[in-house]
């Protein structure tokens, strides 16, 4: 096995020795008291006294410690430029569950109500939507552009009004639920039955009746 290189001085070996472990939580320190020192502070405070922290507190600090965790094995290990993609990528989607959380749940699911859109002619909303959009409508887009809209809402009323039908209309027939099947932005949450997680489809081949997956949703 090649012999892992890590920084700071320190070798693979001294993952798996208590001298060794000393020397990596040195490491972090120096690392944390140089990055921000009263949090630094507030670590070594809890470690003279542990006593002194309710669950509440030793949970603040423990998440609070955590993005300087992430950035100092980042550092460790040498994989700096794959964590700063995962953070890229996750940065990009993140959008995408604050309109589902703001605006899809708390809004269009509530206020529009299945018979308001059952009749609608999906295509023909879906082109307004698009135009509104200035883009072909996907979920990232719409997650994007709605979330710019509602930072001033009386400029975009009209617009919002739109997006929350597109929105109802998506998640409340079946033309529209099939359109995001495979999406994340138009899905709510149901009540879970434990004797059925994964949903399944029947079908009757040659008098056989056989179980398969529906289309999975990434």
């Amino acid at each position: 096995m090649t012999e892992l290189a890590l920084a700071h001085g320190l070798a693979l070996h001294d993952l798996y020795d208590r001298e060794g472990l000393a020397r990596v939580d040195g490491a972090f320190c120096a690392h944390l008291e140089g990055a921000d020192a009263d949090l630094f502070a507030r670590l070594m405070a809890a470690r003279a006294a542990p006593d002194t922290l309710d669950a509440k507190a030793e949970s603040d600090l423990l998440i609070d410690l955590a993005p300087d965790v992430e950035d100092f094995v980042a550092d460790l290990f040498g994989v700096r430029g794959a964590l700063d993609e995962l953070v890229a990528a996750h940065n990009t989607l993140a959008p995408l569950y604050t309109c589902k959380r703001l605006f899809v749940q708390r809004r269009a699911a509530k206020k529009v109500k299945p018979d308001a859109v059952a009749g609608l002619d999906g295509e023909a909303l879906t082109e307004r939507m698009a135009a509104a959009l200035g883009e072909p409508v996907t979920e990232l887009g719409f997650a994007r552009i709605v979330m710019r809209w509602l930072d001033d809402e009386p400029a975009h009323a009209e617009a919002l009004e739109l997006a929350q039908t597109y929105a109802g209309w998506a998640l409340h027939t079946p033309a529209g639920r099939d359109r995001h099947r495979v999406g994340i932005l138009f899905q709510v949450p149901e009540r879970t039955d434990p004797y059925h997680l994964i949903e399944l489809e029947t079908e009757v081949v040659d008098g056989v009746t056989r179980l398969k997956l529906p289309v999975q949703r990434r």
